[in-house]
């Protein structure tokens, strides 16, 4: 970023908070909301950090990572409805206590 700005492109500050700052706070609003009542909401919860703090990570393809959130949503509710019984019930005790 700096040697962008020395070479007077100021895109990847103006961008930053939006790739960095903004996913982190999110990241930190979903971790101190109150427990969910339901496996499927705590799942979705769960995916959704797993995405932001990807956004963070790779932010080279971030715009992609964010436009999935979608398909987080969808998969979790697959998982819930279409997943056989014996696979989902090991896999979601990984993430629900």
């Amino acid at each position: 970023m700096i040697s962008s700005l020395q070479a007077g492109h100021a895109s990847p500050l103006l961008a930053f908070p939006f790739g960095a700052v903004l996913p982190a706070m999110l990241l930190v609003i979903l971790s101190l909301l109150p427990p969910t009542r339901t496996r499927e909401g705590l799942l979705m919860r769960v995916g959704a950090m797993i995405q932001l703090w990807l956004v963070i990570v790779l932010p080279v393809v971030a715009l992609y990572l964010t436009l999935g959130f979608p398909v987080v949503f969808l998969v979790v509710e697959l998982f819930e409805t279409r997943f056989p019984r014996r696979l989902r019930e090991p896999l979601a005790r990984l993430v629900v206590a």
